[in-house]
């Protein structure tokens, strides 16, 4: 019954790419650690979520996820033609192969922050209880933090892919020359 929501492959794909480029420790303090010393220090500063914040980062997840639903139908696209394409090189194939894990992830992490977002609005949650808005306010700024670093590896491999690109085709318009 819950396979058709099931994410747990996009999860395990996403980690597989992450453990292929980096060792363990550098992958926990990118993605687990640095998020949670912001979202401490966040805290610590009694910068805690209002109504105002919620509102500004649901617009900003809405959009985040319509970007990330195009990068992901311009790789599927890239992979399409690359099939055509024999001088498409193993490692372009890899990386854009971790690329869609990657975009996936932050898709999948984008819809669960906004889920969490919708929830405090409606429960009004700068209008609960401290202790309940200090839990609110950590997991969402956790997670914002952890879906930032998500985005600029994926903004990191897009220009390595990209700029990989150009370059072969400068090299093909050299050899017509």
């Amino acid at each position: 019954m819950f396979a058709l929501i099931n994410v747990s492959c996009i999860i395990k794909k996403h980690f597989d790419t992450l453990k292929e480029d980096a060792k363990f420790r550098f992958i926990f303090l990118i993605f687990v650690f640095i998020p949670i010393f912001l979202s401490l220090l966040l805290v610590w500063k009694n910068k805690l979520l209002t109504e105002n914040t919620v509102n500004t980062l649901i617009t900003a997840f809405s959009i985040f996820t319509g970007l990330l639903l195009n990068v992901i139908f311009i790789l599927f696209d890239i992979v399409g033609k690359s099939g055509k394409d024999p001088s498409f090189a193993q490692k372009k194939k890899l990386l854009i192969e971790h690329l869609y894990a990657n975009s996936l992830y932050a898709l999948l992490i984008s819809t669960i922050v906004l889920i969490i977002l919708i929830l405090a609005v409606i429960i009004e949650i700068w209008k609960n209880d401290q202790p309940i808005l200090l839990i609110f306010s950590l997991v969402v700024y956790f997670s914002v933090g952890h879906f930032l670093m998500t985005l600029i590896m994926i903004i990191k491999r897009l220009f390595v892919l990209l700029f990989t690109q150009l370059e072969d085709i400068k090299e093909k318009q050299m050899k017509v020359r």
